[in-house]
């Protein structure tokens, strides 16, 4: 494993990289995954790196399924995004920035997306503006300053990702469980 600085780690990790201010603190198990900065997940959060077929992992890759041609594939976690409590990710999972997970997630996850469809809520894009404080508040507790150029950076990937949140159907709108 690879762990970058001001991260908490604890629970089972394997052949992961966890970059810096990342935290998986309690159980759960992260293995052959990349996991990106500021992420949280939450107590309990799995993912799966092995098919129950033990055949090859596939991915989508510009909307096209390909075989990685490994056995182990973890999860891509883009940085900001959170897990819930309990959140189980299946083999070679992408999760965007920003993005909010709970329950079941067995299909990528677009940029700054509150995923919860496996308990009957429709993937709701997440405001921007909230997305931002979030970022915020994490970085302050470890007392790091988000910075006008970082905020923009925030905003410049929001705007990028639009037609892949429009493309996975995601909705616009409060979202609650």
């Amino acid at each position: 494993c690879s762990i970058g600085n001001v991260c908490r780690i604890g629970g089972e990790v394997e052949k992961s990289i966890f970059h810096g201010y990342s935290n998986k603190r309690h159980y759960g198990f992260i293995g052959h995954s990349y996991i990106g900065e500021w992420v949280n997940l939450g107590a309990g959060t799995t993912n799966s790196d092995l098919k129950n077929t033990y055949g090859t992992i596939k991915m989508d890759i510009g909307g096209q399924l390909r075989d990685t041609g490994s056995m182990f594939v973890g999860i891509f976690v883009g940085d900001h995004a959170k897990t819930a409590i309990g959140t189980h990710i299946f083999s070679g999972k992408k999760i965007g920035v920003s993005s909010h997970l709970y329950g079941i997630v067995p299909e990528d996850v677009p940029s700054f997306t509150a995923y919860a469809r496996t308990l009957g809520v429709k993937p709701t894009e997440i405001y921007l503006e909230s997305a931002i404080e979030t970022a915020r508040r994490m970085m302050h507790r470890r007392n790091v300053q988000l910075s006008r150029a970082y905020e923009d950076m925030l905003k410049r990937v929001f705007e990028l990702t639009e037609q892949e949140r429009s493309r996975a159907n995601v909705v616009k709108g409060k979202f609650s469980i």
